[in-house]
């Protein structure tokens, strides 16, 4: 097949975050199988094309992020007229294959799920009713949807005109076919292909580092607040275990950083706790070969990357029961789960597998394995192939889709 990814987050230039490990990831399993792969996604520097291992990647300067579904879409549609893709993959998230399905509308198309805004903004901003509020009133003014109903912007309207949707996890595809009354029969859940690094599985699961890791954007979302409620409840039971954060801090509101209220939070426990930042990806290795837990207490996730590498390391990790994790954990058969927001359930997690060592690296192993024959090429390669083979014959039914109106590119997310 000739496969176009279609995606603003893409490395190195472009490397956000998990849009653009799993398009990588997924450009390289299907060059490896045969296909034709190119993609085409943004820059913050350069318009150009270059071919990176096999896979083609063409690159559009970036002048916003609204703007890029619509920048794209002629340099798409100029390569489609000479190539001849036979389907386009875009994630859902700002809508990214919104012009070029304008401009080339008899075009298989894919969504992949990764998390919409609007259920974004709820999990992030939804504690805080002054915010909420705020940014309802400023919607009304300008006429429009706040950002959190799922209406909002053009991420259902293109995954409307999708032929197939795919989710991840079923969690997602159940929150986001709700949400967008999607018809049920155009919604598939299989996993995103990930490849362990090697020296993941290397990292010997047999630890004893007294050390607890969560790794990740430091904001509200990923569940960092019932942490710190958790960490002085741990300590008080076992008072050689140290913490560490992993990531970068984000804005908690107006003037104060995520890093700033955990550390007066935990200001009496500053012995144990570390801050480290955001780590360069070739170190995280070594420093989850330092850890002999991983705690991802999210109050919402979809197929979260940092926790497959740390089952790829064997580490015992705690997930939240929200979202994907709870299916990546298989039920909680390889780590424990928690429900989001209990930090009282979040330390009992981690005081068992810090007291009982050798059922966190039994859990580790079994991890790891899971990552290994659930997420590998070989599987999950061939679950795409057959939703794109879905989705070419879905179109071919449906035949050209026919626009009343353009899509503009306002309120692209």
């Amino acid at each position: 097949m000739k496969i176009a990814l279609i995606s603003y987050e893409y490395p190195p230039d472009t490397a956000l975050g998990g849009i653009a490990t799993y398009m990588v990831h997924a450009a390289r399993m299907l060059h490896e199988r045969g296909h034709h792969v190119e993609v085409f996604a943004a820059s913050p520097s350069q318009t150009a094309t270059f071919d990176d291992g096999g896979v083609i990647v063409h690159r559009v300067r970036e002048t916003g992020r609204f703007d890029f579904p619509f920048r794209i879409a002629p340099l798409f549609a100029n390569r489609h007229a000479s190539i001849g893709f036979d389907v386009i993959e875009a994630p859902e998230y700002f809508a990214d294959a919104a012009g070029v399905i304008q401009l080339v509308p008899n075009i298989p198309l894919v969504v992949k799920l990764h998390t919409p805004s609007y259920l974004l903004w709820r999990t992030t901003f939804g504690h805080s009713r002054w915010y909420m509020a705020r940014n309802y009133f400023a919607s009304v003014r300008r006429g429009e949807l706040p950002p959190w109903n799922p209406n909002h912007g053009q991420e259902r309207q293109c995954a409307l005109e999708a032929d197939e949707v795919v989710g991840p996890c079923q969690a997602i595809a159940d929150e986001v076919a709700q949400a967008w009354d999607l018809p049920r029969k155009l919604v598939a859940v299989f996993p995103n292909v990930y490849e362990p690094n090697e020296t993941l599985l290397q990292i010997d699961p047999h630890t004893n580092t007294q050390t607890v890791t969560f790794v990740g954007r430091l904001e509200v979302r990923k569940g960092v607040i019932a942490l710190a409620a958790a960490i002085p409840l741990i300590l008080r039971d076992n008072p050689n275990l140290r913490f560490r954060f992993v990531g970068r801090s984000v804005e908690l509101r107006k003037g104060l950083d995520m890093i700033d209220h955990l550390k007066r939070v935990l200001a009496a426990y500053e012995k144990s706790v570390e801050f480290t930042g955001p780590l360069p990806l070739d170190q995280m290795p070594k420093m989850l070969s330092e850890t002999d837990i991983c705690v991802f207490p999210s109050i919402w996730e979809n197929f979260p990357n940092v926790c497959l590498e740390a089952m790829s390391a064997a580490r015992g990790v705690v997930g939240s029961s929200a979202g994907g994790m709870k299916e990546i954990l298989d039920d909680g058969a390889v780590g424990r789960l928690v429900a989001p927001n209990r930090p009282r359930e979040l330390a009992d997690a981690v005081l068992e597998l810090a007291a009982k060592p050798s059922l966190r690296i039994e859990l580790g192993i079994k991890a790891r394995a899971r990552v290994l024959s659930e997420y590998c090429p070989a599987r999950v390669g061939r679950l795409q192939e057959e939703s794109y083979a879905r989705a070419i014959a879905h179109r071919k039914n449906s035949g050209p889709r026919v626009f009343r109106d353009s899509i503009v590119h306002k309120n692209a997310g």
